[in-house]
């Protein structure tokens, strides 16, 4: 979809951007952007490297999953089958690449103990032409991308005209307050954003 994705070298002014929003030290802002242009290639990262990085996090993760009755096979299938769930969610031009800036969406959005109102208020940006509002094309794309993440099954067309009817909205574009108040209120939502990314699992590995 569209043309062949380049990278480029993410500017100083734009790594105190997102440190600002979210709250990551700088210091471990430029630790996380050294180790992306080591493995990423012109500023790109793969699905290979991808689900290298998401296992280093998953292992530096304070309650990483137990699983004593699985095989190392079976583990890293299932580590897998995530880390290309996610690495689809944040590749938005389907090319098959993650920028630095789509790599770190994906990352921030993790990230539990960055709360809910700024992961989104980043990944907000994002989407937004406008530090406001949102646009109903922007606006379906992000909905369904967070409905694929997290496993949610989701009637876009119902909820863009719920969020018209009651948001004030402004020639079809919805104000960041209420997007943002849909996704912290949804049962759905609200409970992936505070438990971590479910999404579901291939089928056990048949058994020769």
């Amino acid at each position: 979809m569209g043309n062949r994705q380049k990278g480029r070298e993410t500017e100083s002014w734009e790594l105190d951007e997102i440190s600002n929003l979210v709250c990551i030290p700088r210091y471990q802002l430029d630790k996380i952007y050294k180790d992306f242009r080591r493995v990423s290639k012109n500023y790109l990262l793969d699905k290979t490297e991808f689900r290298r990085i998401y296992k280093d996090l998953k292992s530096y993760s304070p309650n990483p999953p137990d699983y004593p009755h699985l095989c190392d096979y079976e583990i890293n299938r299932r580590n897998n089958a995530m880390a290309d769930r996610i690495f689809k969610t944040f590749d938005r031009d389907n090319t098959g690449r993650l920028t630095f800036n789509e790599f770190i969406s994906a990352y921030i959005l993790l990230q539990s103990a960055i709360s809910p109102e700024r992961r989104l208020q980043y990944l907000f940006q994002q989407y937004s032409q406008d530090d406001d509002y949102l646009t109903p094309i922007m606006g379906r794309r992000m909905i369904e991308n967070m409905s694929d993440l997290y496993g949610v099954n989701t009637d876009y067309q119902q909820v863009w005209k719920s969020l018209e009817a009651y948001s004030g909205s402004q020639n079809g574009h919805i104000p960041q307050a209420a997007l943002k108040n849909y996704f912290l209120n949804d049962p759905a939502y609200a409970s992936a954003f505070c438990n971590g990314v479910q999404v579901p699992l291939p089928p056990p590995s048949p058994q020769f």
